[in-house]
């Protein structure tokens, strides 16, 4: 294993996790995105941003299949590759947006979940609604005496 092949080795892990650190900043905007069309009822983009999000999660597999593919490549050098102070830094930085962007995930989880119990209450309460006109509208009108007279 030659100083040459571990440079580039490092080059190449430098390089792949600096579009991984990018991916992921990217995720993070998205997903603050989803929070305030969540947080603020603003429907109309909100298919289009889940459906970006899904295709995060292909993307997110890729980025896991692209580090791998390197280490299964030429593992001894990788192991030293890895100790390289802009690797260590790279893997730093993007376990930080990581773990932002899972706090952020359960924020608009929890922000979906009141969402979801507040409309199924506004339903229950429309339903309510409906049993009560039923109920008055089964009975026939009945003449109404005002003032004696009818």
């Amino acid at each position: 294993m030659s100083q040459n092949a571990i440079s580039q080795l490092e080059r190449d892990l430098i390089k792949t996790l600096n579009e991984e650190y990018s991916f992921y900043q990217s995720l993070y905007i998205l997903l603050d995105k989803q929070r305030d069309l969540i947080k603020y009822n603003k429907e109309e983009h909100l298919l289009d941003l889940f459906t970006e999000i899904e295709r995060c999660h292909v993307r997110i597999r890729e980025s896991e299949g692209k580090v791998a593919t390197l280490r299964d490549r030429q593992p001894a050098a990788f192991r030293i590759a890895a100790v390289h102070p802009e690797v260590k830094k790279l893997v730093n930085c993007i376990v930080t947006l990581v773990k932002k962007n899972i706090s952020l995930v359960q924020e608009n989880e929890g922000y979906a979940r009141e969402r979801h119990d507040r409309i199924k209450q506004e339903l229950e309460n429309l339903k309510n609604s409906g049993k009560i006109l039923n109920y008055l509208q089964e009975h026939d009108p009945i003449p109404q005496f005002v003032n004696g007279k009818q």
